[in-house]
């Protein structure tokens, strides 16, 4: 392989000590969980379901009806032409009501990061899309400033919004290991199970409580990252 092109991956193992940084900032277990909400939905919808998808929701999304987590990443990395648009994200499917449809908003908004090949310029671009304006210290002294429930909602905002990023920053590995299958570099079956584990991962993160799991599950990216350019190596 070019070794531009392996200094390029292997720079990405180094996002995780800014992931971890920005993490410690909050106290997850004070709080509980920064994961998407879960509301009721109106009653006169098809009731969802984790991991299922409503007849509506078959009808507009490709590869939504396969029955395995991998076998629709699989299904999907095989699309002609692919964006967030054509599926549901294995997160939002993961979780129900309107809970998904935020979900599947972040995805959008995200969306035109796309178009750059540079990571600093598709993190920057996410961070704007999540409102993640300055650093992630200012802006919690900005909420530091304030006082008794506008601190709390604030600080709240704010964690969801870093944790918008720090799940892109997970997406934008499989956007690269996609990149590298179109290229020929690397087979269907070792980026289908690189994205599979990664989109996992991500719920896991949805599901943590505290810091410390977070983070762990951060370090267990890494690992997931570092396995697929070994086998990309070979």
């Amino acid at each position: 392989m070019d070794k531009a092109i392996m200094g390029r991956l292997l720079a990405n193992v180094a996002f995780v000590a800014v992931l971890i940084a920005a993490l410690s900032l909050f106290a997850y277990a004070a709080s509980g969980p920064s994961t998407v909400r879960t509301v009721q939905k109106a009653p006169e919808k098809e009731q969802q379901k984790a991991g299922e998808v409503t007849s509506e929701e078959a009808a507009k999304y490709k590869c939504s009806n396969v029955d395995t987590m991998r076998e629709r990443v699989k299904c999907r990395l095989q699309l002609k032409e692919e964006n967030e648009y054509d599926y549901l994200p294995e997160e939002c499917r993961a979780i129900v009501n309107q809970s998904r449809e935020s979900c599947v908003s972040n995805y959008h908004k995200s969306q035109d990061c796309w178009k750059s090949d540079k990571d600093s310029e598709r993190f920057k671009c996410a961070a704007s899309a999540f409102g993640l304006l300055g650093t992630v210290a200012s802006q919690k002294a900005a909420c530091d400033n304030l006082t008794g429930q506008n601190r709390s909602s604030c600080i709240l905002e704010l964690r969801d919004r870093v944790d918008a990023v720090v799940k892109f920053r997970i997406y934008n590995l499989e956007e690269k290991a996609q990149r590298l299958k179109e290229r020929g570099i690397v087979d269907l079956d070792t980026v289908t199970g690189l994205v599979t584990a990664l989109e996992q991962q991500k719920q896991n993160y949805n599901d943590a409580k505290t810091t410390a799991e977070k983070k762990d599950i951060i370090r267990g990216v890494q690992k997931l990252w570092q396995d697929f350019i070994a086998k990309v190596k070979k």
